[in-house]
């Protein structure tokens, strides 16, 4: 129970401490290092608030502290917790992709591929470390300068991939990387933002409807999901098609397709659900065309063979340096499936199957080739 400042007491028992300027970052930081586990099952809603603020009204009493209006101070608590605090005006602006934090007074965005430095100052070293263990502990990882020094997180109630990299791995600072979900914006609204011209548009409204299977490449942050978002929303309704991601950045606006996310576990009771198997999987969902968030690894011999046997019109990203290039990367990728299948067989299989690839760079369209033989 808080201890009533009114409540007559021996003159031998101490007065309740007077709450310190910071109390709720204090009752934070104890949290993020003591409760990490109770911060992530309140994060996923697999505990409820009324637990969280328990455990605030214990780390009170057990420091002799009094607070006036327990409920206002929980919830300024959870604001902090739950919150991304000094980076928060970033993460609501839906036309930042990336937060890139070097140190605690070297915070870059990027907006449409255009990077910008921010005036974000953490304050000091000490204070960016803290932040570093809230986020992760927010998304349900672990972080630890000797064993844990580098966490890729996933925060699914935003959708957003975090990394995160602490000393020794890194050698001058605490640094963050946080990739924002883009996505949700149509064709139209892309040619008024810059990323194609109207002549592309037009391109590819026709491209989806005449069922044109589309790769979309570039490096990371070049805007390959942004588009491939935009395009799935091209498909006709009357269609049906599977959305397989790694994280939940595209949230299609067409009523007919259903969504799926890799998952997978440290834990080996668990089973996971690769990229590869869910690719396989949707092969029995009675689709019309299938659309993966970005090919990595082996999926793409699925990928393409759904395409080869009938599934035109789907689409993929995938990371490559020029849209000549794309290729050759699609058939090392399938090679890793273990097929026996020779090099120039598979090569055969895209010529026949992937009609577009799009390079994109900087949040534009740059080049759009047809593939021939």
């Amino acid at each position: 129970m808080l201890i009533n400042p009114f409540e007559v007491r021996p003159d031998n028992e101490a007065e309740p401490e007077k709450p310190p300027k910071d109390l709720a970052g204090e009752i934070v930081d104890e949290l993020v290092m003591n409760k990490s586990e109770l911060i992530t099952a309140v994060q996923e809603e697999k505990a409820s608030n009324d637990t969280l603020i328990q455990e605030i009204r214990n780390i009170i009493r057990d420091k002799k502290i009094w607070v006036e209006d327990l409920t206002y101070f929980a919830k300024r608590v959870a604001d902090i917790l739950f919150g991304y605090g000094i980076l928060q005006p970033y993460i609501d602006d839906p036309d930042i992709s990336d937060i890139l934090v070097n140190s605690k007074n070297v915070v870059f965005i990027k907006k449409f591929g255009t990077k910008l430095r921010v005036p974000v100052d953490f304050g000091s070293e000490e204070n960016l470390l803290k932040y570093c263990y809230k986020v992760a502990a927010m998304c349900g990882g672990k972080l630890d300068e000797n064993s844990n020094a580098e966490a890729v997180l996933t925060d699914r109630k935003r959708n957003m991939r975090i990394v995160i990299s602490l000393k020794p791995v890194n050698v001058l600072s605490p640094s963050i990387c946080i990739r924002k979900p883009t996505t949700g914006y149509t064709l139209a609204e892309l040619v008024d933002k810059g990323m194609i011209t109207q002549s592309e548009k037009t391109f590819f409204e026709t491209a989806v409807k005449e069922r044109k299977t589309i790769v979309i490449a570039g490096k990371g942050g070049s805007g390959k999901t942004t588009l491939l978002g935009a395009l799935i929303d091209e498909m006709p309704e009357y269609e049906r098609g599977l959305l397989i991601q790694e994280t939940f950045e595209i949230k299609p606006r067409h009523p007919d397709v259903v969504c799926k996310l890799v998952k997978l576990s440290d834990n080996p009771e668990v089973k996971d659900y690769t990229l590869f198997e869910l690719t396989k999987i949707g092969l029995l969902m009675s689709l019309d065309r299938i659309f993966i968030g970005e090919i990595k690894d082996r999926e793409a011999f699925d990928f393409f063979n759904a395409v080869y046997t009938g599934h035109t019109g789907s689409m993929a990203t995938v990371h490559a340096n020029s849209a000549g290039e794309v290729v050759n990367r699609l058939v090392q990728l399938m090679k890793r499936c273990g097929t026996d299948i020779p090099f120039d067989d598979l090569r055969e299989m895209l010529y026949s199957s992937l009609d577009l690839v799009v390079f994109m760079k900087d949040y534009k369209v740059v080049e759009i080739e047809e593939v021939r033989e």
